[in-house]
């Protein structure tokens, strides 16, 4: 879905695996440290080139790591591009909502050889 750069956690990008207006999940293939008291600005890229780079403090709520590898989620704070982030996840809600329309459309899942 894209990346997320925030040089306090780590000189490496992390993937930014979930989204939304209140928070998103990110990964990282390395152990990074988190300080859960702290804040965090995140530049969060997204991988949609339609979509703008997002500027977001963000506070980490959870942190699991395992086998080397981490994966945080973050509660986003009021940021400056609040607003923005807002935008894009209606817009994903609305590409969510017209796949359902064609689901609708599926009259029978069974596969048919011809």
């Amino acid at each position: 879905m894209g990346r997320a750069v925030c040089q306090e956690i780590s000189a490496l990008p992390g993937s930014l695996i979930d989204i939304s207006a209140h928070g998103c999940k990110i990964f990282y293939s390395v152990p990074v440290t988190i300080h859960l008291e702290d804040d965090y600005t995140l530049l969060i890229q997204i991988a949609d080139k339609a979509a703008d780079d997002l500027t977001l403090l963000c506070h980490p709520a959870w942190v699991n790591e395992d086998s080397g590898q981490t994966v945080i989620g973050m509660t986003i704070l009021r940021s400056p591009d609040s607003d923005r982030l807002n935008a894009f996840v209606e817009s994903l809600k609305s590409k969510s909502d017209s796949g359902k329309n064609d689901q609708s459309q599926i009259v029978d899942s069974q596969c048919q050889f011809i």
